[in-house]
């Protein structure tokens, strides 16, 4: 499908990949819009297609995310087009991770060769890793644990203000979800999640996230209905780069407080 986009839009003489991209981030500032998401994803995919590994990988990495984390019955479809993109640019911008993987080495390993400049690849894959395994069932987050955690310290090490503290909001919420016995722990958790609110407490999805795992796990109901009234209330308007973002965590945030008699 995408390749027949490409001729098409090749034969009109549109596939210069850096006004695809452009024309990409117009629709992406409006992506609370799905019919507009869906033209950001249609942009950045063609730009992909004809520069790979290029500077629209991460935007079309982003934009697939935020559709599997706005349209859940699109969720495992979304997750599996950010982890393509996310591998596609950490190939450029990491050639010593290509070269450690290409020879075997597994992923979990590799992610010690990536560079700053791979930070954002590195996070968006790490995330697609674990969360597309999510929407598989728990085998196949368990199957994928250990790789997608060092990623995902590997890319906070390297920049933890990647996506708002995107690393370490995963981190925390993963912490929240395992086992004590394979990588979980409510210490770890909170601490992830607390230095992320730090960094930016205006992104409210990160309230959301410690509500539905860390707040659950402890059984502090108390912290889930003031994270949850917080995303709820909070006014998209003075965060307006973030706005679609947290018109999302109202939503989401809702739904949870609709559910709170049944998780605790």
């Amino acid at each position: 499908m995408l390749q027949a986009l490409l001729a098409l839009s090749l034969a009109a003489g549109a596939a210069d990949p850096a006004a695809l991209v452009a024309r990409g981030d117009a629709a992406f500032a409006e992506r609370g819009d799905p019919a507009r998401l869906a033209d950001a994803l249609e942009a950045y995919g063609l730009a992909a297609a004809a520069d790979p590994g290029g500077p629209a990988e991460l935007r079309l990495a982003r934009a697939s995310s935020f559709r599997a984390l706005s349209d859940r019955a699109s969720a495992r479809e979304a997750w599996s087009a950010t982890a393509r993109a996310a591998e596609r640019a950490l190939r450029r911008l990491s050639p010593a991770w290509a070269a450690a993987v290409d020879a075997g080495e597994g992923t979990a390993e590799a992610s010690a060769r990536v560079e700053p400049l791979g930070a954002e690849a590195l996070y968006w894959l790490a995330l697609a890793t674990y969360a597309g395994a999510q929407a598989r069932g728990f085998a196949a987050v368990l199957a994928v644990k250990d790789a997608a955690l060092a990623m995902m310290e590997r890319a906070a090490a390297l920049d933890e203000r990647v996506d708002f503290a995107g690393p370490l909001r995963a981190l925390g919420a993963w912490r929240a979800g395992l086992p004590g016995g394979v990588g979980g722990g409510a210490v770890a958790a909170r601490a992830r999640f607390e230095r992320a609110r730090e960094l930016f407490p205006e992104f409210q999805l990160t309230g959301v996230w410690m509500a539905e795992t860390y707040a659950v796990l402890v059984q502090d109901r108390r912290l889930f209905d003031a994270l949850l009234s917080a995303a709820r209330d909070f006014d998209a308007a003075k965060a307006p780069e973030i706005a679609p973002e947290n018109r999302l965590a109202r939503r989401l945030a809702v739904e949870l407080l609709g559910r709170r008699d049944r998780l605790f």
